[in-house]
């Protein structure tokens, strides 16, 4: 059996602790509750006795109302592919390196913390003992606060030949 993902490992963990949440779509709504349950492509999140789902493709955002330990989650996009994708390589470096990033959503929203572990799809950034799961699909750009070296992951590309 694989190892769950990370946003599996978060959904879970908010699950089983009843952590309330507050969940940010990608137009900007604001929704929150407890995640009761989940599966791959929608989360049903309850409040007040009521219950909604939520469709995972519309969600930017997912910030527990309380610190969580960001270490217990793991990244799952670590180069277990023969070849590593261009945001695995820079991903792994800023996190880390354990630098600050500025990170813009597709709807303007600017967010900013340390990317504490990510997989294919999505990040989760921490900031001040607070952690937040942002979907890739709602992230635009990504900017580190100090410059990461990733030159070494290049090397051996044709460009190094003497």
């Amino acid at each position: 059996m694989r190892p769950a993902n990370l946003q599996d490992q978060f959904l879970n963990n908010l699950r089983r602790e009843k952590t309330p949440v507050t969940m940010f779509l990608v137009k900007g709504v604001k929704l929150q509750g407890i995640v009761t349950w989940f599966d791959n492509f929608s989360i049903l999140l309850r409040r007040d006795g009521q219950s909604q789902l939520v469709y995972k493709h519309a969600i930017s955002t997912i910030m527990p109302g309380q610190p969580v330990d960001a270490s217990q989650f793991e990244s799952s996009g670590d180069g277990s592919r023969k070849q590593r994708l261009l945001q695995d390589v820079f991903l792994s470096r800023v996190r880390d390196a354990g630098v600050q990033v500025t990170m813009f959503l597709v709807n303007g929203v600017m967010l900013q913390g340390r990317i504490a572990a990510y997989d294919l799809f999505c990040m989760l950034l921490e900031r001040e003992g607070y952690v937040q799961l942002a979907y890739k699909h709602a992230v635009s750009t990504i900017q580190p606060a100090a410059p990461v070296d990733l030159t070494t992951d290049f090397d051996g590309d044709e460009d190094s030949e003497a």
